[in-house]
């Protein structure tokens, strides 16, 4: 294909060029393949990929961190490193069941089984992660994420999973895998159980009730104080528990006495609006232990009339604490891990009459069918009704949610299989220290969660997951726990295919012990633990096991803050049984993606952005710049178009810089071919702006390397724009503007390509649209051939020949002089194009070359003469202190006749500019300018400058003339219209 610099910087119109060029020729996979191939006995950079779930689309969260995990593979890309940038999908689990479900409208899984059948529905998962992985590819590549797709680890693979049996095996063998009737968190709608490391990813801020309640003492003419903010729970409460050494008193309020905990009496009183009540008995909580009451809910729920000890008798639990409530902790054994400890403790029955799908069953009573949380209305009503209510409000506080489908969870007894983290919390916590966060306060997060590990519970009662390669003979008793699908294949008899349900539960396994056939426990594995050995099964998946000892552990991985809790802490976990080792060497955090009015974005609301909404309106690099330039990774960033286009703008910027080289070097035929020559010859500010090259190059590679992406671009593009297009670009546009071909224009040129050929690889790491679109493009129109992706590129520092601190320091106090003399101007009310007449300057020190830096100075602050000076002036105007700099700056004199006739022919040629912009000229192309103005004072500046009008705006003749077709414009109080015509060239 051909490659041109459009006229204009158009994102969308680039992006579709250098995609088709990409796509065309398979670029991104022979990258990928280049890096790693070509690279062996490099650095290893490894990238560990957290799986995106292959249940919807990619939105701008999703986007912002694959933009960060790309701009870390590419930068270590162009740093020269052996990559390794394997993609991944999660594909199994209650992510996709519930997204199958919602195609065929079914909400349970009793509906699952008699309308869609288990075989029928799993083949609809497997067609619904198809379709969504096809997308998710394509959206990567729209946003020019580079990952290896092809070979991308998928966690239904058989190969893959096989590494999560040999996790339970391994977990088995060392006695770390044990099943235990529990009470865990359950989500009635999915009908399974979760992890505790699950809770904290669905938890929501609600609005509950907050009871307190009174229960009557059958040992003596008192009430218990007691509080909850589950209603629903009392229908099968079964003790009451105090604090052992907390002191409690007997209080009379109202004519009732009433027991509570000493420290939270006030408290109870001012809900009461009483302002005094009489104690009359103190006890220890360990006194209280064993004394019975009367159940709250006996004539409603008839298990309840029934109550007697152990049941409905005063227990002790060092949990329950002095910092609100009553200090008296209402118990069901059935809906508390605390509880059910407990329970256990004091031989209290587990019961519940709550069915597992939320529902109260017919041994509720006036409870029966309801929903578990409509019940705790009907709880307050029923205990209202017999005068048992004290105080009733509603509080907000965190409860925790599905952190799938939503739904409010339950805590439930069932028996379930469990990985024995609390085994290995000193390891884990070991391997940790060996982690560089970022930011740094993540250490401390994941190592406080990890200190307070729960048991793992692994199990889950659905159907698209990896199934527990665990069986049970029902006879003997002895299992069998598989590692992989050889084991397995082995003892069924038969070439396992396909280890999935149904499948696998039609295999027919002999007891080795007795010959009875054995069961499999009929469960699949927490979707976690899938993407919890990707450190491993990744490779395997392969058939690359021989890379782990290179790749392993990973340099990188990178996810949202929450995933301490969730991917990172069971990948260290797998890690921990299976490699004895953590499975990453850093990790990167990223925040949220917000709405612009700061509100956190979700489906529910309605203000999601899609990525290919986005992609489609601001293009991939603008985007993605936004993305690194807007805020610190782990910050939360708003969604704001007009910044995205604002930060946007710099690309235009750096776009026009192209432009313009580009443009004059063609007019004046200069190509790289000499450009070592050229190079002899730069001036101090070439030398200047290279030195500032080199330095932010420096500080660029050293933010990125800690994951400070925001420094990195801001740094970055900073540069191109203040510093390349705003200083250097107008400090040279004269040298370039010249009609010799001068070795100071060549030396202008070379210089400019070097700072293209020395950033553009930098720049491709945050923006690779428009940097493989330039590197393609001007690379060919100065003679070079370049590689098939700027990716390819290594980046490498300057030559110490082209560096000059001496001339960087210079000219760095120049452009301090000049911006002082800009906002001089500004205080002053002096446009910059009006020229002032005359300044000096005391210098910081001693200087060379004066007359580079005088032009420099006098170019770009607009001033007809400038002098440098060893003591200040006798007169002045104004006395000037360099802002941030050393020099001081004497105004000698402002504007006189001369200098405000200068200042009419630059507005003149401003105008002239604009015109030319608006009729989409090329920089080499020339015009005819005509004019009319009945201003003399107008007339005689065009006159006295028409060489340098000419010069500036590229016109052949200006003449005056009567226009009945032109522009009217206004300069000071006068009136001009202008006319412009492109002369074509023969």
């Amino acid at each position: 294909m051909s490659w041109n610099l459009i006229s204009n910087y158009d994102p969308l119109k680039i992006e579709e060029i250098v995609i088709r060029y990409w796509t065309e020729n398979g670029i991104r996979k022979k990258v990928l393949k280049e890096v790693w191939d070509s690279r062996e006995g490099s650095e290893i950079f490894s990238f560990l990929e957290g799986p995106p779930t292959t249940n919807g689309y990619m939105h701008a969260g999703h986007a912002r961190g694959r933009i960060y995990k790309d701009v870390m593979i590419r930068y270590h890309m162009i740093k020269g490193f052996r990559v390794w940038a394997q993609g991944g999908w999660d594909t199994q689990g209650l992510p996709v069941e519930l997204e199958v479900e919602k195609k065929f409208k079914v909400k349970s899984k009793k509906e699952i089984e008699e309308k869609i059948g288990v075989e029928k529905f799993i083949e609809e998962c497997k067609k619904s992660v198809d379709h969504y992985i096809s997308e998710w590819i394509s959206d990567n590549e729209r946003l020019a994420v580079w990952l290896d797709y092809e070979d991308a680890y998928q966690t239904r693979n058989p190969k893959y999973l096989e590494t999560v049996w040999s996790f339970v095996k391994n977990a088995y063998e060392e006695g770390l895998l044990y099943k235990s009737y529990s009470v865990v968190p359950r989500c009635p709608r999915c009908g399974t159980a979760l992890s505790n490391h699950e809770l904290s990813l669905g938890s929501e801020i609600v609005k509950d009730p907050s009871l307190y309640f009174k229960v009557k003492s059958l040992d003596g003419d008192f009430y218990f104080a007691v509080w909850t903010t589950t209603p629903w729970t009392i229908i099968a409460n079964r003790a009451l528990a105090v604090n052992p050494q907390s002191d409690y008193v007997l209080v009379e309020i109202k004519g009732e006495k009433l027991l509570i905990a000493e420290p939270l009496l006030n408290s109870l009183l001012f809900k009461l609006q009483v302002k005094d009540a009489k104690i009359t008995a103190k006890y220890k909580g360990s006194e209280l232990v064993g004394k019975r009451y009367v159940h709250p809910l006996s004539e409603e729920v008839p298990k309840n009339s029934n109550c007697s000890p152990p049941e409905c008798t005063v227990v002790s639990a060092d949990y329950v604490t002095m910092t609100e409530g009553t200090g008296i902790v209402h118990t069901a054994p059935a809906h508390g891990p605390e509880d059910f400890e407990t329970a256990k403790k004091y031989g209290l029955e587990v019961w519940t009459p709550l069915k597992d799908n939320g529902y109260f069953g017919e041994d509720a009573g006036i409870f029966s069918g309801m929903w578990f949380k409509d019940a705790s209305k009907a709880v307050v009503e029923a205990l209202k009704e017999k005068g048992l209510v004290l105080h009733y409000e509603e509080i907000e506080h965190e409860y925790p949610h599905c952190w799938r489908c939503g739904t409010p969870l339950i805590y439930y007894p069932t028996s379930q299989w469990f990985i024995k983290t609390t085994a290995i919390v000193n390891r884990m916590r070991e391997y940790l220290k060996n982690v560089k966060f970022r930011p740094s306060w993540g250490y401390n997060r994941m190592d406080a969660w990890v200190e307070a590990s729960r048991d793992w519970c692994i199990s889950r009662e659905r159907y698209w997951g990896t199934p527990l390669p665990i069986w049970i003979c029902p006879k003997c008793g002895h299992i069998e726990v598989f590692g992989s699908i050889e084991e397995l294949s082995k003892a069924a008899g038969v070439d396992v295919k396909d280890p999935h349900k149904p499948y696998i539960d039609q295999l027919h396994i002999k007891c080795p012990k007795c010959g009875e056939e054995m069961k499999r426990e009929p469960f699949v594995m927490d979707v976690w633990a899938d993407s919890g050995v990707a450190h491993t099964a990744a490779l395997k998946q392969l058939n690359k096991q021989h890379l782990h000892k290179y790749i392993f552990p990973y340099s990188f991985a990178l996810e949202p803050p929450e995933q301490v809790r969730g991917w990172f802490y069971t990948l260290l976990i797998t890690s921990t049984v299976l490699n004895d080792s953590s499975p990453f060497k850093m990790l990167g955090m990223h925040g949220l993606i917000l709405d612009a009015e700061g509100q956190k974005m979700s489906k529910s609301k309605g203000n999601v952005v899609f990525a290919r909404e986005a992609l489609k309106k601001h293009g991939a690099d603008q985007l993605r710049l936004f993305m690194c330039y807007r805020n610190s990774p782990w910050q939360d960033i708003r969604y704001v178009d007009k910044e995205i286009s604002e930060i946007g703008s710099k690309l235009r910027v750096f776009y026009n810089v192209v432009k313009f080289f580009i443009s004059y070097a063609e007019l004046d035929k200069w190509n790289a071919s000499a450009i070592e020559e050229d190079m002899k010859n730069i001036t101090n500010v070439d030398k200047w702006i290279l030195t500032k090259e080199e330095s932010v190059m420096k500080s660029v590679y050293e933010s990125i390397e800690n994951f400070d992406l925001h420094s990195a671009s801001k740094a970055l593009f900073d540069f191109l724009v203040e510093d390349v297009s705003r200083r250097y670009i107008v400090a040279v546009r004269p040298r370039v503007w010249t009609e010799e071909n001068t070795k100071d224009k060549r030396a202008a040129y070379a210089t400019i390509f070097t700072l293209l050929k020395h950033s553009i690889p930098l720049i491709g790491i945050f923006t690779p649209f428009i940097a493989e679109y330039i590197y393609q493009t001007v690379w060919r129109k100065v003679g070079i051939e370049p590689k098939e992706s700027v990716m390819l590129e290594v980046a490498k520092p300057l030559p110490k020949d082209y560096l000059d601190n001496t001339a960087f320091e210079n000219v760095e106090e120049a452009m301090k002089v000049i911006d002082t003399i800009v906002s001089y101007r500004g205080e002053r009310g002096i446009k910059r194009r009006m020229p002032l007449k005359k300044i000096v300057i005391l210098w910081s020190n001693e200087i060379k070359e004066k007359e580079e830096y005088i032009s420099l100075i006098s170019t770009m602050a607009n001033i007809t003469s400038v002098e440098f000076v060893a003591r200040p002036p006798e007169k002045f105007v104004k006395e000037l202190q360099a802002i941030g700099g050393k020099s001081k700056i004497y105004i000698i004199e402002e504007i006189d006749k001369e200098t405000y006739e200068l200042g009419l022919a630059k507005e003149v040629i401003r105008r002239i500019q604009i015109m030319r912009k608006e009729n989409n000229l090329e920089y080499s192309d020339k015009v005819n300018v005509k004019y009319y103005t009945d201003s003399e004072e107008l007339e005689s500046a065009i006159i006295k400058h028409i060489d340098y009008i000419k010069n500036e705006t590229r016109a052949v003749e200006i003449s005056k003339e009567s226009i009945s077709e032109g522009k009217r414009f206004e300069i000071e109080e006068y009136v001009i219209v202008l006319k412009i015509e492109k002369i074509n060239s023969q």
